[in-house]
């Protein structure tokens, strides 16, 4: 199978010390990376108020990590997140289709942009002074 693009967003406990969510983001890296997977990007968002009470807990650290590999990566590390420790709450969204179709999207704005450009730059610009009639 292709390799699929996997954002992994995790709520980590907020009772955890900054070092403690590192610990667990590098453990967290490491289930991915034993699947197979390559990490792209890591993002440690800091802590922020939760919409609703989870487990006792108004607030947590998020952490996304942005990894590629094949589909069976995503059974397997939600299986060990669900037991880690320290972990209030996570979810994995498979993102390439959505980063395929906004690339589509891209070009055909570039092209029509290139299309409208060149229907304008047939007019000559009203001169400075000049009014231009409608």
């Amino acid at each position: 199978m292709s390799e699929r693009v996997y954002e992994i967003l995790f709520i980590a406990d907020p009772n955890l010390g900054e070092p403690e969510v590192d610990a667990l983001t590098t453990q967290i890296q490491g289930y991915v990376e034993k699947e197979g997977a390559r990490i792209q990007k890591v993002e440690k968002w800091g802590k922020k108020r939760l919409a609703y009470v989870i487990g006792k807990h108004r607030e947590g650290s998020y952490v996304l990590l942005v990894a590629e590999g094949n589909p069976a990566l995503v059974k397997e590390v939600e299986r060990r997140i669900r037991v880690t420790d320290g972990v209030v709450k996570f979810m994995t969204v498979r993102v390439d289709e959505e980063l395929r179709k906004a690339e589509g999207r891209k070009a055909r704005r570039a092209k029509w942009e290139a299309s409208r450009k060149g229907r304008t730059a047939a007019k000559p610009a009203p001169a400075a002074g000049e009014e231009v009639q409608a």
